[in-house]
């Protein structure tokens, strides 16, 4: 079994920290407060270098000042469920670290966007298969996270949630301190994953809304179906452009989002979809355009191994299209490739690459970038929220 390779590093009430190849695997249980303590406590260490690498730099500089953080945790902590608010004051506690620094980590993405001093634009990818094109009707899930060199030397951690009070089982892969369900599943097979949508949507952050990231958790927590995920999507109004994969064990699609003109829903014909961060819905009125970090390429690399391999596809398939490269050693495009991106060569790369197999709760994880390279490595999610 997969999760006997886990290896403990601490303990924390009930919640335990493993370590599993260089990845973090982080178990929590019981409410959110104390889920947020034991989070806080077992992962400090890992949540202050989050915040010295990609916040204490721009402090001392003077770029995110006092009145940035104060603005910030308003916006972050008040516009939270009280799920969120719960979770924050516990990791507060269980860490050391003020709430404040808490929730401007938790929301940096959304804070760097706003004020321009973090790179959007970025690429993501998602490929996923079920029904007819996957080799057994189960839905499998792929996904590329593509972000900036500056996360590199934070560890990828998964984060695993057994609540009490109702919510559902989930879990979630981001950095430390960042709770916001990325790339997450939750007990009833509900999947979804986040694309950076500015270059389509309009880089128009609202910070008089609830932060999408914070809600991402609520969607999680809540949904038992994708029927009721898009429902609740369709009952928010986006605070940031993106695009979210969504899915569960029966069908899987997109949801385009502006923050300025609502929400698209797409699919695509047969039993498959590729999702990048162009948006592809007729519906917008707008031409199908490419961006810089090349969406309609990855596109088309990950559009044509799903069809090359209809009625093949389970989570290995997808590992191997997903082990493609988007260019050559050169920076020419690697002719029928895949989408990922090991190194800069237009003006992102891969941090991350995560794959599912939907029915069996299960997650393989590999960082592609040769200098913090991690192979392939299998969690068996169901397992720990049995444990």
């Amino acid at each position: 079994m997969e999760n006997e390779k886990l290896k403990i590093i601490a303990t924390s009430s009930e919640g335990k920290l493993y370590n599993i190849n260089g990845f973090l695997v982080v178990q929590v249980s019981g409410s959110d407060q104390e889920m947020g303590y034991q989070y806080g406590e077992l992962m400090k260490d890992y949540i202050k270098k989050s915040w010295d690498t990609l916040i204490e730099p721009g402090r001392k500089k003077g770029s995110i000042t006092d009145e940035d953080l104060k603005a910030w945790f308003n916006r972050g902590y008040s516009y939270a469920s009280n799920r969120n608010k719960n979770f924050y004051h516990g990791m507060a506690k269980g860490s050391g670290i003020s709430i404040e620094n808490i929730c401007l980590l938790d929301q940096y993405m959304e804070y760097g966007m706003y004020e321009s001093k973090l790179h959007s634009f970025s690429g993501c990818s998602s490929g996923l298969a079920w029904g007819n094109d996957s080799v057994d009707g189960n839905m499998y899930t792929s996904r590329n996270m593509d972000w900036a060199e500056s996360f590199l030397p934070l560890p990828i951690t998964l984060l695993v949630k057994k609540p009490e009070g109702g919510d559902f089982k989930s879990a979630s892969v981001a950095w430390p301190g960042m709770i916001a369900a990325w790339t997450s599943i939750n007990e009833n097979g509900v999947y979804f994953d986040l694309h950076d949508g500015t270059s389509m949507g309009g880089q128009i952050i609202a910070i008089n809304r609830p932060s999408t990231l914070g809600v991402t958790v609520d969607l999680i927590s809540e949904s038992d179906s994708l029927d009721t995920l898009l429902a609740k999507v369709n009952g928010t109004v986006a605070s940031v452009s993106h695009i979210m994969t969504v899915a569960d064990e029966k069908r899987a699609a997109s949801v385009e989002r502006s923050s300025l003109g609502g929400n698209r829903y797409r699919t695509e014909n047969g039993d498959s979809i590729a999702v990048v961060n162009t948006f592809l819905s007729p519906d917008w009125g707008i031409g199908v355009r490419e961006t810089l970090s090349n969406s309609l390429k990855r596109y088309k690399n990950i559009k044509y191994h799903l069809d090359k391999n209809k009625g093949k596809i389970n989570d290995q398939v997808l590992r191997n299209i997903f082990d493609l490269t988007l260019f050559n050693k050169d920076g020419t495009f690697n002719e029928n490739g895949g989408p990922t991106k090991p190194t800069v060569q237009d003006v992102d790369l891969t941090n991350y690459q995560a794959v599912f197999d939907i029915a069996k709760r299960k997650v393989w994880m590999k960082i592609p970038v040769p200098s913090y390279f991690i192979d392939w490595t299998a969690v068996d999610i169901g397992e720990l929220w049995k444990a």
